[in-house]
């Protein structure tokens, strides 16, 4: 059982830690903010307010991505902070229409 433990891949030896330091997704003081909301919102449960935050997000993102469509199809040029993200939505939307095709020829094979 010993020699198992000592094989743990899970665990650093002894100084690694010190070596490979790993940055934390939030600070202290955001990871109370959210333990502060999480506490009001859902009596101090983190996955509700997760998921909620989550469903909050992508609306905003489709709504963005909507209104840069509606820009493009407009005619109208996007604002210079919009380039990269229209670059990125119509690689999306490319990959995923190759993806569609690769798969309807697959299936016609």
């Amino acid at each position: 059982m010993l020699s198992h433990l000592e094989s743990d891949r899970r665990c650093k030896p002894d100084g690694e830690h010190l070596e490979h330091l790993v940055k934390p997704r939030f600070t202290d003081a955001e990871f109370e903010l959210i333990q502060a909301e999480a506490a009001r919102r859902h009596g101090g449960r983190l996955a509700p307010l997760v998921h909620e935050a989550t469903l909050i997000g992508i609306e905003v993102i489709q709504k963005r991505r909507r209104e840069l469509l509606a820009k493009l199809a407009n005619g109208e040029e996007p604002a210079a902070d919009q380039q990269n993200e229209l670059e990125n939505l119509l690689a999306e939307m490319a990959e995923r229409q190759l993806a569609g095709n690769s798969i309807d020829q697959s299936e016609t094979a």
